[in-house]
């Protein structure tokens, strides 16, 4: 085996030039350090992205073990963002690490990114994602929209691809909502409305689930570093059966 210094020479063969540009230059939003979002960073700094922007209010608690891959029994007590930059940096120091210990909230202002990963476990966490993404600049606020009043930020549409994902016993799904498109309400229908206040459930979950799912997640963030939001699954749902080893998308109505 030839030996070589490019730690990327095993999937940059996989993405066109193109491909592996937007990636080395992405700026990512991670929301959730947990269960998906601990798989997603590492595989996402495994890759080669340029910045990992991190927001997670969490501290580390014991059921968290058996699914939050960069943290060990040394870490429990401490805050998740704090474990995962040392972590992620171990992985790989060219990734910049821009991280928060901190709740998305709908007045939340995000740095400027290019794409963003839901990785929360809440209807009411991702109501306050949606808002947050779609809040105009400080100063720059369309006029007559209050950044709080989520009817009027859903008008305006996100400004990004946002990659969903969601895990809960044994069963798992991924979508993604374009730019400018219908949101969570999109994939959810009205009953994303109703469900908005939901707080965050222990719930029980199997850890080769969230695995799976964080993993078709990055695969979604891939496709689009080649091809852009159309060979995403913008308009579909991958429903991942992890009992039972099925996949099945299901396209949404439009």
């Amino acid at each position: 085996m030839i030996s070589t210094n490019d730690r990327y020479a095993r999937h940059r063969p996989l993405l066109s030039d193109q491909g592996m540009q937007r990636l080395r230059s992405t700026r990512v939003v991670l929301a959730g350090a947990g269960g998906l979002g601990s798989n997603v960073a590492m595989l996402l700094v495994r890759l080669g992205i340029a910045t990992l922007i991190i927001r997670d209010p969490g501290v580390l608690d014991a059921p968290d073990l058996n699914r939050q891959v960069l943290y060990t029994p040394a870490d429990l007590g401490r805050p998740k963002v704090e474990v995962a930059r040392q972590r992620l940096y171990d992985i790989n120091p060219d990734v910049e690490l821009e991280v928060r210990q901190e709740r998305i909230t709908r007045s939340s202002r995000l740095p400027n990114a290019d794409i963003c990963f839901d990785c929360l476990d809440s209807f009411g966490s991702r109501a306050a994602l949606e808002v947050a993404l779609q809040n105009a600049p400080e100063g720059s606020r369309a006029a007559g929209c209050d950044a709080g009043d989520q009817n009027a930020a859903t008008l305006r549409g996100l400004p990004l691809p946002l990659i969903h994902g969601g895990a809960e016993g044994w069963f798992g799904q991924v979508s993604t909502l374009a730019p400018g498109g219908g949101g969570y309400r999109a994939v959810f229908g009205p009953g994303f409305d109703e469900r908005a206040d939901e707080e965050a459930e222990g719930k029980p979950i199997m850890p080769h689930v969230v695995a799976l799912v964080a993993a078709a997640q990055v695969a979604e963030f891939v496709r689009w570093c080649d091809a852009g939001t159309d060979a995403m699954l913008v308009g579909r749902i991958l429903v991942i059966d992890g009992m039972h080893q099925h996949h099945e998308i299901i396209t949404l109505q439009s």
